[in-house]
Protein backbone atom coordinates (compact mmCIF):
# COMPACT_ATOMS: atom_id res chain seq x y z
CA UNK A 1 0.00 0.00 0.00
CA UNK A 2 1.31 3.42 -0.90
CA UNK A 3 0.01 6.72 0.31
CA UNK A 4 -0.58 9.45 -2.25
CA UNK A 5 -0.55 13.01 -0.96
CA UNK A 6 -2.57 13.92 -4.06
CA UNK A 7 -5.56 11.82 -3.00
CA UNK A 8 -8.85 12.52 -4.72
CA UNK A 9 -10.95 14.87 -2.58
CA UNK A 10 -14.14 13.03 -1.61
CA UNK A 11 -17.45 14.65 -0.73
CA UNK A 12 -20.32 13.29 1.36
CA UNK A 13 -21.89 11.52 -1.64
CA UNK A 14 -18.60 9.82 -2.54
CA UNK A 15 -18.27 8.53 1.04
CA UNK A 16 -21.89 7.33 1.00
CA UNK A 17 -21.26 5.47 -2.27
CA UNK A 18 -18.09 3.90 -0.86
CA UNK A 19 -19.92 2.77 2.28
CA UNK A 20 -22.68 1.12 0.25
CA UNK A 21 -20.31 -0.58 -2.20
CA UNK A 22 -18.08 -1.87 0.61
CA UNK A 23 -21.18 -3.46 2.15
CA UNK A 24 -22.38 -4.89 -1.19
CA UNK A 25 -20.08 -4.56 -4.19
CA UNK A 26 -22.65 -6.29 -6.43
CA UNK A 27 -25.36 -3.70 -5.87
CA UNK A 28 -27.00 -2.43 -9.06
CA UNK A 29 -26.34 1.22 -9.84
CA UNK A 30 -30.09 1.88 -9.76
CA UNK A 31 -30.28 0.60 -6.16
CA UNK A 32 -27.08 2.40 -5.20
CA UNK A 33 -28.50 5.62 -6.62
CA UNK A 34 -31.72 5.14 -4.65
CA UNK A 35 -29.76 4.67 -1.42
CA UNK A 36 -27.62 7.78 -1.88
CA UNK A 37 -30.35 9.91 -3.52
CA UNK A 38 -28.80 10.14 -7.00
CA UNK A 39 -29.99 9.01 -10.41
CA UNK A 40 -28.47 5.81 -11.80
CA UNK A 41 -26.48 7.76 -14.45
CA UNK A 42 -25.14 10.18 -11.83
CA UNK A 43 -24.06 7.39 -9.48
CA UNK A 44 -22.53 5.47 -12.40
CA UNK A 45 -20.45 8.52 -13.31
CA UNK A 46 -19.26 8.93 -9.72
CA UNK A 47 -18.35 5.24 -9.39
CA UNK A 48 -16.41 5.35 -12.67
CA UNK A 49 -14.54 8.46 -11.42
CA UNK A 50 -13.70 6.68 -8.15
CA UNK A 51 -12.46 3.66 -10.11
CA UNK A 52 -10.39 5.78 -12.52
CA UNK A 53 -8.78 7.62 -9.60
CA UNK A 54 -7.80 4.35 -7.93
CA UNK A 55 -10.09 4.86 -4.94
CA UNK A 56 -12.07 1.73 -5.88
CA UNK A 57 -9.51 -0.86 -6.93
CA UNK A 58 -11.75 -3.86 -7.58
CA UNK A 59 -14.63 -6.08 -6.61
CA UNK A 60 -14.31 -9.64 -5.32
CA UNK A 61 -15.94 -12.53 -3.54
CA UNK A 62 -14.76 -13.03 0.04
CA UNK A 63 -14.28 -16.75 0.72
CA UNK A 64 -14.40 -18.17 4.26
CA UNK A 65 -11.17 -20.20 4.52
CA UNK A 66 -12.63 -22.70 7.02
CA UNK A 67 -15.53 -23.42 4.66
CA UNK A 68 -13.05 -24.70 2.06
CA UNK A 69 -10.83 -26.66 4.44
CA UNK A 70 -8.34 -24.08 5.70
CA UNK A 71 -9.18 -24.33 9.39
CA UNK A 72 -6.00 -22.77 10.81
CA UNK A 73 -4.80 -19.22 10.46
CA UNK A 74 -1.42 -17.97 11.61
CA UNK A 75 0.62 -14.81 11.59
CA UNK A 76 4.34 -15.27 11.04
CA UNK A 77 6.88 -12.53 11.63
CA UNK A 78 10.07 -13.01 9.62
CA UNK A 79 13.50 -11.41 9.92
CA UNK A 80 14.49 -11.86 6.28
CA UNK A 81 18.27 -12.21 6.17
CA UNK A 82 18.27 -12.93 2.42
CA UNK A 83 16.32 -10.02 0.96
CA UNK A 84 14.33 -12.49 -1.15
CA UNK A 85 11.20 -13.14 0.92
CA UNK A 86 9.09 -10.48 -0.81
CA UNK A 87 9.35 -12.31 -4.11
CA UNK A 88 9.10 -15.81 -2.61
CA UNK A 89 5.78 -15.24 -0.81
CA UNK A 90 4.14 -14.53 -4.16
CA UNK A 91 4.55 -18.25 -4.94
CA UNK A 92 3.19 -19.50 -1.58
CA UNK A 93 -0.54 -20.20 -1.95
CA UNK A 94 -1.03 -20.35 1.82
CA UNK A 95 -0.04 -16.69 2.18
CA UNK A 96 -3.07 -14.40 2.31
CA UNK A 97 -1.16 -11.21 3.13
CA UNK A 98 2.48 -10.22 3.33
CA UNK A 99 3.49 -6.85 4.73
CA UNK A 100 6.99 -5.40 4.63
CA UNK A 101 7.27 -3.57 7.96
CA UNK A 102 9.57 -1.55 10.17
CA UNK A 103 10.96 -2.88 13.43
CA UNK A 104 12.97 -5.95 14.36
CA UNK A 105 11.09 -8.14 11.91
CA UNK A 106 11.11 -7.31 8.21
CA UNK A 107 7.87 -9.06 7.26
CA UNK A 108 4.51 -9.94 8.76
CA UNK A 109 2.85 -12.79 6.87
CA UNK A 110 -0.75 -13.97 7.38
CA UNK A 111 -1.48 -17.46 6.14
CA UNK A 112 -4.17 -20.12 6.19
CA UNK A 113 -3.58 -23.87 6.26
CA UNK A 114 -5.69 -27.00 6.70
CA UNK A 115 -3.85 -28.36 9.75
CA UNK A 116 -0.80 -28.24 12.01
CA UNK A 117 1.30 -30.37 9.63
CA UNK A 118 0.76 -27.87 6.81
CA UNK A 119 1.57 -25.02 9.21
CA UNK A 120 4.86 -26.69 10.10
CA UNK A 121 5.75 -27.06 6.40
CA UNK A 122 5.05 -23.43 5.48
CA UNK A 123 6.80 -22.09 8.59
CA UNK A 124 9.86 -24.17 7.64
CA UNK A 125 9.77 -22.59 4.15
CA UNK A 126 9.55 -19.12 5.69
CA UNK A 127 12.32 -20.06 8.12
CA UNK A 128 14.70 -20.62 5.23
CA UNK A 129 14.72 -16.82 4.80
CA UNK A 130 15.56 -16.02 8.43
CA UNK A 131 14.30 -16.11 12.00
CA UNK A 132 10.52 -16.59 12.37
CA UNK A 133 8.02 -16.07 15.16
CA UNK A 134 4.66 -17.78 14.63
CA UNK A 135 1.33 -16.97 16.29
CA UNK A 136 -1.77 -19.09 15.71
CA UNK A 137 -4.91 -16.95 15.42
CA UNK A 138 -7.66 -17.90 17.89
CA UNK A 139 -10.13 -15.31 16.61
CA UNK A 140 -10.26 -12.08 14.64
CA UNK A 141 -12.89 -9.69 16.01
CA UNK A 142 -12.15 -7.23 13.19
CA UNK A 143 -11.67 -8.56 9.68
CA UNK A 144 -11.90 -6.69 6.38
CA UNK A 145 -13.28 -3.58 8.06
CA UNK A 146 -14.58 -1.08 5.50
CA UNK A 147 -12.56 2.10 5.03
CA UNK A 148 -14.43 4.91 6.79
CA UNK A 149 -14.38 8.64 6.30
CA UNK A 150 -11.78 10.20 8.62
CA UNK A 151 -13.23 11.70 11.78
CA UNK A 152 -13.75 15.43 11.69
CA UNK A 153 -12.21 17.06 14.73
Amino acid sequence: MTFDSQALPLDDLDWAILAELQADGRMAFSELGRRVALSAPAVTERVRRLEAAGVITGYRAIVAPAAVGFTMEAVVRVRDSTGRLGKAVLEMDEVMEAMHVTGEDCWVVRLVVPDMVALEVIVAKLGSFGLTTTSVVFSAPIRDRPVQRPSRQ
